[in-house]
């Protein structure tokens, strides 16, 4: 009885003292996180083990485990992260090990939603492959993790074993910082390997998935700024295409119908007056994805300058699928059946259609119609919603 009354008054310590660090980290307050650290995490006279283990979990981000550190790292609390770190020997690794299970790293999480100054702490910690020289204690922090989260009551529990860990991405973070606008951070970036070049931190690097570097990501956003930073400053190249065959004005007339975003057509007049992107590359296929009518009007009034008479009201008709469709039954048999096993937001319009749409000779577009959700979110626009897009 004694002793059921113990584990109960333990555990109700434990939910108590988890509570209050987590607000603590959330207020960013090193001092009241540096008090918890010295009650809680020794050996005290009513219990032989520590009341808190600091890499234990303790709340969860979109379903998955987080400890201190990395929730500390995930609200950009620089003063607690390093308190944590520095005091209370809260292990990198094991961090890391929680964040790989959203399918990211902590320095992409930094570059998504622009910490700076706990970035400014965290880089020369990566670099240095810190959290790797602790992977020697990974596995018996592993089964030590796991014994605590089956036996503790916190806010969280660790994933199952059979948990599989969300896919990395190949994009590098000064990509991802792309991605996200965070122009203070490729200035700081920038500044940071003036003379000591890195591919994970370099503009020009081509993700090899996506034949994309820097400079195209940054059409996906629709910041001028930004755009402009990297032709001016950086000398990012804006004139290749991507693994997709999309060029620049493409990929922002795309990403023109996700984010209605004034700004869209600046970039779109930017890049073709000032980065000198040829508009007349496959122009029916981008008047065809762009529903910005500023935009449609700009680039219909450039290429009738040219001596290409065309708007975008003909491309649609052109490419029309709904247009002198025979009835359902008439529809070829083999055809429908290839019609019905599309699957996926994606699909190109020339490998598809080049056989059954009248003119077999007519150049389709190669911009596949993107209507899924974004890569990185993956972080919403919140703090706390922002992790996953």
């Amino acid at each position: 009885m004694g002793a059921c009354c113990v584990t109960k008054k333990h555990i109700n310590i434990e939910k108590f003292i988890s509570n209050k660090l987590i607000e603590a980290i959330e207020r960013n307050s090193a001092d009241k996180v540096r008090q918890i650290l010295e009650r809680y995490s020794k050996t005290n006279i009513y219990y032989k083990d520590p009341t808190i283990m600091i890499d234990d979990p303790v709340i969860k981000i979109h379903q998955v485990d987080m400890n201190p550190l990395g929730y500390a790292l995930y609200l950009g609390a620089a003063p607690v992260f390093k308190v944590l770190y520095e005091e209370g020997h809260a292990k990198l690794s094991i961090m890391t090990k929680f964040f790989l299970q959203l399918g990211k790293r902590p320095i992409e999480v930094l570059c998504e939603l622009g910490h700076l100054s706990l970035l400014e702490y965290y880089l020369p910690l990566y670099l240095g492959n810190k959290d790797q020289a602790e992977n020697s204690d990974d596995e018996q922090d592993s089964e030590e993790l796991s014994i605590f989260a089956k036996s503790r009551n916190t806010k969280s529990h660790t994933q199952e074993k059979s948990k599989i860990s969300a896919p990395l991405s190949t994009m590098t973070p000064i990509q991802r910082a792309v991605e996200k606008g965070r122009l203070e951070l490729v200035k700081f970036f920038r500044e940071y390997f003036r003379e000591k070049p890195n591919d994970e931190f370099n503009v020009h690097f081509i993700d090899e998935a996506t034949g994309e570097n820097c400079a195209l990501i940054s059409c996906k956003t629709g910041n001028i700024d930004l755009i402009k930073y990297l032709h001016e400053t950086m000398g990012a190249d804006f004139q290749i295409v991507n693994k997709r065959k999309e060029n620049a004005i493409q990929i922002a007339a795309v990403w023109s119908k996700k984010r209605k975003s004034k700004q869209f057509k600046e970039c779109v007049r930017y890049l073709v007056e000032e980065v000198g992107v040829d508009y007349t590359y496959e122009f029916e296929e981008t008047l065809l994805v762009l529903e910005d009518k500023s935009i449609v009007a700009y680039l219909e009034n450039k290429l009738h300058q040219d001596g290409i008479s065309v708007s975008k009201s003909r491309v649609d008709d052109k490419y029309s699928l709904s247009k002198n469709r025979p009835p359902a039954a008439v529809i070829d048999p083999n055809l429908e059946e290839r019609l019905s096993k599309i699957k996926g937001p994606e699909f190109n319009f020339t490998e598809l259609f080049k056989e059954e749409l009248e003119d077999a000779n007519s150049n389709i577009s190669s911009i596949s119609v993107i209507q899924s959700k974004s890569f990185s979110q993956v972080i919403m626009d919140s703090p706390i919603e922002k992790l996953r897009m």
